[in-house]
């Protein structure tokens, strides 16, 4: 028989299914690895949760009974899932149960005498390797004592009645920082141990760095209904429901995110390792309906966010300093002034506490507010102009991380209209006039400056002057005569430009048109440009017609004068007719002397 494969393969097969994680429709995982929930899923049957647990987009984890998670186990539902845990209780099998004395205010731990029948010791223990030194311990009717060492008996008579608080101070001068891990009774013998955490501390935090805090990460939905959760990291970037349920020693319950949601409904949210139950962001929502905090000095929440930008389009150089300059009113809950420059565009306001939610209920909300102080380009640098939007105050909101504050400034809107040249042509050498229209359409003034180019191309023309300077009000319109002089023959025109600061990292919102070609009675046109002689010999062929024309018209007019008088339109010799005439005369009278000699 060949049996060697087939004895391979089942060992193979039953090596793999040792590694599955173990789980059942009633028992949570326990072989530490990793435990995918794809379907509906209940545990009510257990005491321990030793996994890497994710509920998927689709699946609900119901969790009906009590478990302990050991360092490594972790628990998160994706987008989509839901865990619900009624009933039930989730705790950290290794999470630090020491607490943090508070310095500088009233402080102390509750020994709960009545394990005590007569006189007994009180032990108090710090985590190994701490020191007590630099604070003291005292009681009622207990003068203080120094402490040392990772330890400090306490000697009780008999007839204590009742709880007594043992309250711990700082020392004059010092600095140390105490921590009480538990509190050890000795009542004749019998020994009872009381972790720091369960013995209602005031004004004291958990040491959670002591220890292993459970991942409690829901990125879906979760409902606790008379539950507790003790010893989690608990991070919420989706919606959490609890009703009637404890969180302890897992504050705070960072609520982080758009959507993110908190909504306690009784229960209560003690024991945090900071001065707050819950930590939200900007964008979080948090609802507290009859719900404990931990009281005293920790409050019910904070809301914190990270450093802002304040965002405009401006570079940092001009003249004298920085474009843009702030003054953020009434920041934080000590409602100081922070100043700010704007660097490329950007000013930062510095992270910070803008919502308390107090332990007495009421609760604290920054309002606090951006003023301008200083606005400039340069359109604006001139000695005699003002910054704009000059004391503007704008709302500083705490719900985004980035605030665009252009929209809320007055600033100048620049448009160039027109750019009209009347001459069809020009002469090489010498200038034509030309007329640019520009507006400023915003709402704060502006000295602008034009260049024009020779149309279609970057040549910049022979203008004059040559950058057109033009000092616009808000709401004005004016046009700027120039001078523009050619130095090649044919046809060209114009594109005229405003000049852009170099301080504008964006443009978009003060300039409306940038530039305009040459137009004549509203239509696109060109000037045509000829040299000197061309135009001479121009005017002499011209003259050279008209005189000719003068000369025929001459002619004409006088062949008309002859034709009317009967006379030969040739010229007549006036001299040479008179000596005829005279000869004649002389001749006719010697005849007639002769006649009279022959009578």
């Amino acid at each position: 028989m060949r049996t060697g494969p087939a004895i391979a393969l089942l060992i193979a097969t039953s090596m793999l299914i040792c590694m599955i994680p173990f789980s059942n429709a009633g028992s949570a995982p326990t072989n530490g690895g990793i435990y995918d929930v794809s379907t509906d899923e209940t545990w009510n049957m257990g005491s321990e949760l030793d996994a890497i647990v994710t509920v998927e987009a689709g699946a609900t984890l119901t969790i009906a009974t009590d478990y302990t998670l050991p360092a490594g186990a972790s628990i998160t539902v994706e987008q989509g899932g839901t865990l619900r845990v009624e009933d039930g209780s989730l705790t950290s099998g290794a999470f630090s149960q020491a607490v943090r004395m508070t310095p500088n205010v009233p402080t102390s731990l509750l020994i709960q005498s009545d394990v005590a029948s007569g006189g007994f010791d009180v032990k108090i223990v710090a985590p190994s390797g701490a020191n007590m030194s630099g604070w003291a311990v005292s009681g009622e009717n207990r003068p203080a004592e120094d402490m040392t060492g990772e330890e400090h008996l306490l000697n009780f008579p008999a007839g204590i009645v009742g709880d007594y608080r043992l309250n711990f101070s700082l020392t004059p001068g010092s600095f140390a920082d105490l921590v009480i891990d538990y509190l050890e009774i000795d009542d004749d013998g019998s020994i009872t141990t009381t972790p720091a955490y369960l013995t209602q501390p005031i004004n004291g935090r958990m040491a959670a760095e002591l220890g292993t805090l459970f991942p409690l990460n829901i990125e879906g939905t979760a409902h606790f209904e008379d539950s507790s959760i003790v010893g989690a990291d608990v991070m919420i970037t989706g919606a959490v429901t609890s009703v009637d349920s404890h969180f302890t020693a897992s504050g705070p319950l960072n609520v982080q995110g758009v959507g993110s949601s908190l909504s306690m409904q009784g229960g209560s949210a003690s024991l945090s390792s900071t001065d707050h139950d819950v930590n939200l962001d900007g964008e979080a929502s948090l609802s507290w309906d009859g719900t404990t905090g931990t009281g005293n000095l920790i409050d019910r929440w904070e809301r914190n966010i990270e450093e802002q930008e304040i965002h405009i389009p401006i570079g940092d150089t001009c003249t004298g300093g920085y474009c843009v300059e702030y003054t953020i009113h009434d920041v934080g809950p000590s409602g100081g002034d922070v100043y700010r420059n704007n660097v490329d565009g950007i000013a930062l306001v510095p992270a910070r506490t803008v919502e308390i939610g107090w332990a007495d209920g009421t609760v604290w909300t920054e309002d606090a507010s951006i003023e301008v102080t200083n606005f400039r380009t340069a359109w604006n640098q001139g000695s005699t102009m003002g910054s704009w939007s000059q004391s503007t105050i704008v709302s500083l909101p705490w719900d985004v991380a980035s605030i665009e504050i252009l929209p809320f400034l007055s600033h100048p809107v620049i448009s160039i209209d027109s750019v009209n040249i009347p001459d069809e042509t020009g002469q090489i050498g010498r200038s034509i006039p030309v007329e640019i229209t520009a507006t400023n359409s915003g709402d704060e003034s502006a000295a602008i400056f034009i260049r024009c180019n020779i149309a279609g191309t970057d040549s910049y023309a022979d203008m004059t002057p040559v950058y057109s300077a033009m000092l616009l009000d808000a709401g004005e319109t004016e046009t700027l005569n120039a001078n523009w002089t050619y130095g090649t023959g044919g046809e060209a025109g114009l594109d005229c430009y405003v000049e852009i600061p170099t301080q504008f990292i964006d443009s978009t919102p003060f300039i409306s048109k940038e530039a305009a070609n040459s137009t004549r009675d509203g239509s696109d046109a060109t000037v045509s440009w000829n040299t000197v002689e061309e135009e001479s010999n121009s005017v002499i062929i011209m003259l050279a017609a008209l005189g000719l024309s003068v000369i025929i018209g001459l002619a004409v007019a006088i062949r008309f004068v002859s034709v009317d008088t009967g006379t030969d339109d040739r010229e007549v010799d006036h001299d040479a007719d008179e000596e005829d005439d005279e000869e004649e005369r002389v001749d006719r009278f010697a005849e007639m002397m002769d006649e009279d000699d022959d009578d």
